[in-house]
């Protein structure tokens, strides 16, 4: 079992008013990345790597909001392999995979199941 499907099964099990609190951890973390693409890369390569930030950002608010709403959204049991799908195909998924990590050992997660 790789990382991400290991998370995805502990994502699933959240309950509704968990998930938004883990998917706005996630969230803020890729945007720490984001930050580095300002510093670190230019031209080109900043670019692809803003617009892939910018779809997983586009995915993980849109799920958030479905959540929030009771809304039409991805399965839970199938919404991290979404994830990983879509920064994989943008060259995103060290990113992803770091701040899904981020997210889940964040310190008032302690006796959730894992």
């Amino acid at each position: 079992m790789n990382n991400f499907d290991d998370i995805g099964t502990w994502y699933s099990s959240l309950s509704d008013s968990d998930k938004p609190i883990f998917l706005a951890e996630v969230m803020g973390y890729l945007t720490i990345h984001g930050r580095a693409f300002g510093v670190d890369l230019s031209g080109e390569k900043q670019i692809k790597a803003f617009k892939g930030l910018n779809e997983l950002q586009h995915k993980i608010s849109f799920h958030f909001a479905g959540i929030g709403l009771n809304n039409e959204r991805y399965p839970d049991s199938v919404f991290i392999q979404v994830l990983r799908e879509t920064a994989s195909s943008l060259g995103m998924s060290a990113h992803l995979e770091q701040s899904l990590d981020y997210a889940r050992k964040r310190p008032h997660w302690g006796l959730r199941p894992e």
